[in-house]
């Protein structure tokens, strides 16, 4: 093949001697086999100019976001006019992406690169002088990374659960965060936010670690926003990825229940047997297993009660006699279902009461509540209580009232809503419950319950015509119907009711502009001629909870005098007998006129 490529006077060293090149058999034997094609009957005596590039290859750097221009030059030496040397591509694996001047040897990019993608392009140019002269060089084409990828979290958002009683310092959680980017690929990971009491870290190696002792009870869930920025220089470079991480902080059994309810408690010595003579209430810390209790009682008074183990309702069980015994002392524990198991005691005092002489009194003559309009019937509002320091049947306290939408219970002072209330309607109410006693000659005192509704965003908002209708000139003639105010009703207050207004259709080429505090412009002049009117479908949104009224807003354009009279003809032509008598009517001539009225 050399001896057939030299005959034919091409310089072999340009073709083989490169040690870049691979031995591709048959490109040679295809280019030998040109040659000879193309030269036939040539003296194989006859001397040749040598042909050959400037560099035994050429290597250019081009940064990934470099736009199409031109990249790099290749240059050839012969001795006779370089301006008969032609340049081409012979192998590309870029698939023209970068394209050569056949006559200057310039490389021009032809679309955008992507480092990530592919790093770098190998070509094998081809300079010909003439028919006759070949010679190629390898040309390298290496991207340059810039930092054009930021981190990135394997998952949207992550969620952990971690037992309370973990060791501090325990790395617990791998953060799966990648960046794309080659030397800009390093990367720092930080809690941001949702760690107020600083207990988590993120290690060099990404690991989400504890720095501080957890108490569910105190803190049962964290969310951290982590974020992950590189480390490309400078920092004005830098990109950055957060991502929302829950922690979980599990319960374990580390709280005792305790008692919250009164210790002492009176009971009518008439009081029947198996009647409720009060109910204790106890609380655990712990959720699940280690927070549910159950009562007992270690001490029933000589049998005189009874506890429900999972009330803390307390029963009598036996008949009382205040003369005989007019203070009883039983011990009650509670329990939880934990392992292991934790309990606290309480005892618990029963005052027997007897005689009369004594009103009923509220704990408070004056009870607020405020509840939402949308409480559902049957709930609790709130607990009146009253007491009478009398013993037996005229220490016994009931409670009443008359209120039509509320109940209460006669003998917990429990009162609930039983109708569906309505702040729009009526937005407070006040009443007297009466407590009395249960004596021959009946005692009894009142106290009195106010109970406000707040508002809840149940109302959805109401344009106040259907359609709103606004009539503006055309071309601006009044520049003071370029704005108009809009509004909506919404019977909800405050935040439930502010109302915020947009453009939902109609407004495709923009000549309108609806604030959100409803001021509406005309920001271009309108013309009769081109649209008469214009339709709009508006929105009202309140919040928080949005609720969404619709609308329509026709806007009429009134017509002004801004178009001339046109006749129907620039040119008449017509005829008349020169003996017509006066009035006769030989021609009509028409025009017309743009505007209306």
């Amino acid at each position: 093949i050399i001896c057939t490529l030299t005959t034919y006077g091409v310089y072999s060293t340009n073709l083989l001697d490169s040690p870049v090149f691979p031995s591709n058999e048959k490109h040679q034997l295809n280019i030998s086999e040109q040659l000879s094609k193309g030269k036939p009957g040539i003296d194989e005596s006859r001397s040749f100019s040598r042909l050959s590039f400037s560099k035994s290859f050429y290597s250019f750097e081009v940064k990934e976001d470099t736009q199409p221009t031109i990249v790099g030059l290749v240059e050839a030496v012969h001795d006779e006019e370089p301006k008969t040397l032609v340049y081409s591509v012979l192998e590309d694996d870029g698939d023209g992406l970068f394209l050569l001047n056949p006559h200057s040897g310039e490389f021009l990019l032809s679309r955008t690169l992507d480092f990530e993608a592919e790093r770098f392009y190998i070509l094998t140019v081809v300079v010909q002088h003439r028919d006759s002269q070949l010679a190629r060089v390898r040309v390298y084409f290496n991207v340059a990374d810039v930092n054009d990828n930021p981190p990135v979290f394997k998952l949207n958002a992550y969620s952990v659960s971690l037992p309370e009683d973990a060791p501090v310092g325990m790395c617990f959680f791998t953060l799966n965060v990648s960046d794309a980017d080659d030397i800009n690929g390093e990367m720092y990971v930080a809690i941001m936010s949702g760690d107020n009491e600083n207990k988590f870290s993120v290690n060099l190696q990404g690991h989400l670690c504890l720095k501080g002792e957890l108490d569910r009870e105190r803190s049962a869930m964290y969310s951290l926003l982590v974020q992950a920025n590189d480390c490309s220089l400078p920092e004005d470079t830098r990109l950055t990825a957060t991502v929302r991480l829950s922690v979980h902080v599990e319960d374990i059994n580390d709280n005792a229940p305790h008692f919250i309810s009164d210790n002492t408690v009176t009971c009518p010595e008439d009081t029947p047997i198996q009647a409720v003579v009060t109910s204790v209430q106890a609380v655990d810390a712990d959720s699940g297993f280690n927070g549910e209790i159950v009562y007992s009682m270690e001490n029933s008074g000589g049998g005189s009660f009874r506890v429900n183990r999972t009330t803390g309702v307390i029963y009598l069980q036996r008949p009382l006699d205040r003369e005989l015994e007019d203070v009883i002392i039983v011990t009650l524990t509670v329990r939880d279902k934990g392992l292991p198991q934790l309990a606290s005691s309480m005892n618990l005092t029963v005052l027997v009461e007897d005689v009369n002489d004594h009103d009923p009194e509220f704990s408070q003559t004056f009870y607020s509540v405020v509840i939402y309009e949308d409480t559902p019937r049957g709930t609790s509002l709130l607990k009146v209580q009253a007491h009478d320091n009398d013993i037996g049947p005229n220490g016994e306290v009931r409670y009443y009232m008359s209120e039509s939408g509320f109940m209460i219970d006669s003998v917990l002072g429990v009162v609930s809503v039983i109708d569906q209330v309505d702040r729009e309607k009526k937005s407070s109410y006040s009443f007297t419950v009466t407590a009395a006693d249960k004596g021959d000659v009946q005692r009894s005192a009142t106290a009195t319950i106010n109970i406000t509704l707040l508002d809840i965003n149940d109302c959805v908002p109401v344009f106040s015509q259907y359609p709103l209708t606004l009539h503006v000139l055309e071309n601006g003639e009044d520049p003071i119907q370029n704005m108009h105010q809009i509004s909506a009703f919404d019977d909800d207050m405050g935040l439930n009711g502010l109302l915020t207004y947009f453009i939902e259709n109609g407004n495709s080429e923009g000549p309108f502009l609806l604030h959100p505090n409803g001021t509406f412009w005309i920001l271009q002049n309108l013309d009769r001629e081109v649209q008469s009117h214009h339709t709009l479908k508006i929105i009202a949104v309140d919040s928080p909870a949005p609720l969404t009224g619709t609308g329509t807003l026709l806007i009429i354009v009134d017509d002004v005098n801004d178009n001339r009279p046109v006749f129907d003809k620039d040119n008449i032509s017509t005829f008349i007998l020169e003996d017509a008598p006066d009035g006769t009517i030989f021609a009509r001539l028409t025009a017309s006129d743009r505007d209306v009225g």
